[in-house]
This record gives C-alpha cells, structure tokens and sequence, in this order.
C-alpha cells in the first residue's frame, strides 16, 4: 500500500510578504522562535514552514488582525 503524503500547510504569498515588511511582527516571531530579525525575513524569502507551527500562526493572526485560516492557502 501507499502511504499517504502528510499535507502541507503553506501561508498566502500576501503573508510572507507581510512578514517581510512589517518590522514589529518580525520581531514577535523572531522573539518566540529565538532566533534573529534578519532570520525572520530570510525565512520569509524562503517560505520556510516554520510559519505554519501554531504558536507562530497564533501571532501573526493576532498582529494582522486575520483569522488563521484567512492566513493559509486552501486547496
């Protein structure tokens, strides 16, 4: 049997962009994944996953005011 592939959440281009730009939310997930600002928006460049962990949606739904599911692609 096949198995099946998990399915991958990715967030609206519109998103990434937001993340990109917006120096406060920056800061807010660079604080709750410890890392840098400028890792932040690298990993924006890069559509890294890691914006799709819960906790990362949770902040980025609250600071642009969207709920979560406003914030990720549909199939």
């Amino acid at each position: 049997m096949a198995k099946k592939r998990a399915k991958v959440i990715q967030l609206k281009d519109e998103v990434y962009i937001e993340i990109r730009h917006d120096i406060p939310l920056r800061t807010k997930i660079a604080n709750a994944l410890n890392i840098e600002n400028n890792s932040v928006y690298a990993s924006a460049l890069r559509k890294s996953p890691k914006f799709t962990l819960p906790f990362i949606l949770d902040i980025i739904s609250k600071h642009i005011g969207k709920s979560k599911n406003e914030l990720l692609l549909q199939d």
